[in-house]
């Protein structure tokens, strides 16, 4: 039961390691693509979106990168 508890321990670890990678990058390039009501927000909105945008930053990339290909299209 120990290494499953380890190997569990360590993945959740390194989802949210990732997350707040992912959450700080996309609080201060991401956000405005993908909600444009997000467009100059202040420094306290980013940071009460963070540790959000950490936990679901799987959902929050697909969205991210689905919306500069849309950019992109349209340019």
């Amino acid at each position: 039961m120990e290494p499953f508890a380890r190997a569990l321990t360590t993945g959740l670890y390194v989802y949210l390691g990732v997350g707040l990678v992912f959450a700080l990058t996309f609080v201060v390039r991401g956000v405005e693509r993908v909600d444009p009501a997000a467009h100059g927000g202040t420094r306290g909105f980013r940071a009460l979106i963070v540790p959000g945008c950490a936990a679901l930053w799987p959902l929050l990339l697909v969205r991210w990168l689905r919306a500069t290909k849309r950019g992109s299209d349209a340019a």
